[in-house]
């Protein structure tokens, strides 16, 4: 997964004797853009962007903006095939700018920092399309530089996110996907607790971390805490400032629905239906479905939407889970109607598909 590997875009920016930071006007410029791409105004932000390029011609930052932004605009990448060229060029491009530099100074704390983004990029790339193995080999490359910023979290607040993330998947990815326990070994210890604390503070103290803090603290706490009342308040920081945001409407939807609140879930999940990507309809017929089920009672409605959206294809990183919960629904209905036979086969594929351990946990409740 990304939550893994992904070092955050900005923590060179606090170093003491980093370039960009000596210079505000560019600083504040990066701040704009930010804001202006997560309210999916994305041509005021490349535009933003540009003028950093225009100032900074040789420096890796604007290639590795703006492969922020493509993977956000053409979310999923998977979907574009062409866009994933673009993306994957311009994660190129930061890594060439920044080993040249390294060239040249092999202390430079920026070049050695856009090193580690990208391969960090690259190797959650790798993840999302499953090749968790070729993923770990990159990873291992980047590592020595995280493990400089575990040690500043004190000195510098930004390094929250970063640490926070690692050491809760530390522990955690492992659990999930077995298949990386072999290698896994050498990387330093994690510790869930504290990185949950990590990540908190990091949706507080940091400021070019704060969304991506944010939104994967509601995402860890339903995923793997089945805390979703959690997982709510923040996502209430993120749809307050970023109402327009996709992918922060889909979060709010489903976490709507996990704690009850069906009138506003389904206001959200009539939204993201009016998308035309796949993976939206997909999460929207879900939410929907699920909607049915619990709020309204209505089974028949309920199987008829659930049964339509898992015929969808899904996203490994996000509608996956969704595609579960869809079988876990049907498996829920069909108890009810007392059909055993296709109780277990619903709830034995939401138990092959899920990773939420709500979802797992309920499916094997059914089975027994």
């Amino acid at each position: 997964m990304k939550q893994i590997l992904f070092i955050s875009l900005f923590l060179f920016f606090f170093k003491t004797n980093a370039q960009i930071l000596s210079d505000a006007t560019t600083r504040q410029q990066i701040s704009q853009g930010l804001d202006k791409m997560y309210s999916y105004d994305f041509k005021e932000s490349a535009e933003i962007f540009q003028k950093i390029k225009s100032k900074y011609p040789t420096h890796p930052v604007f290639y590795t903006l703006m492969a922020l932004q493509t993977e956000l605009q053409y979310f999923p990448l998977k979907d574009y095939p062409a866009q994933q060229k673009i993306y994957l060029a311009y994660l190129n491009q930061s890594r060439n700018l920044a080993e040249a530099l390294l060239d040249k100074d092999e202390e430079n704390i920026e070049a050695s920092f856009f090193e580690l983004a990208t391969l960090g990029y690259l190797a959650a790339y790798d993840a999302d399309n499953q090749e968790f193995m070729k993923a770990v080999g990159v990873a291992k490359k980047a590592y020595s530089h995280l493990k400089r910023g575990l040690s500043l979290t004190d000195k510098q607040p930004e390094f929250l996110y970063s640490s926070g993330i690692y050491n809760y998947y530390r522990v955690e990815y492992p659990e999930t996907h077995p298949i990386i326990k072999s290698v896994i070994w050498m990387f330093a210890d994690g510790n869930k607790k504290l990185g949950l604390q990590q990540l908190d503070l990091a949706t507080r103290k940091t400021i070019f971390v704060k969304n991506e803090a944010t939104f994967y603290a509601g995402y860890i706490y339903t995923k793997y805490e089945s805390n979703f009342a959690k997982s709510l308040t923040y996502n209430n920081i993120l749809i307050e400032k970023y109402p327009d945001n996709l992918l922060y409407q889909m979060q709010r939807a489903e976490f709507l629905t996990a704690v009850g609140r069906y009138d506003e879930a389904e206001d959200y999940a009539n939204k993201i239906l009016k998308q035309k990507g796949i993976m939206f309809q997909c999460a929207g017929t879900i939410f929907k479905g699920l909607i049915a089920e619990k709020a309204k009672k209505d089974d028949k409605a309920a199987e008829i939407l659930l049964q339509k959206a898992v015929k969808m294809p899904f996203d490994e990183r996000i509608t996956k889970d969704y595609h579960a919960l869809a079988y876990l629904g049907l498996a829920r209905i069909a108890k009810r109607e007392g059909e055993t036979d296709k109780m277990k086969e619903y709830a034995k594929k939401a138990i092959k598909m899920a990773e939420y351990k709500s979802t797992l946990a309920e499916a094997k409740a059914i089975l027994k």
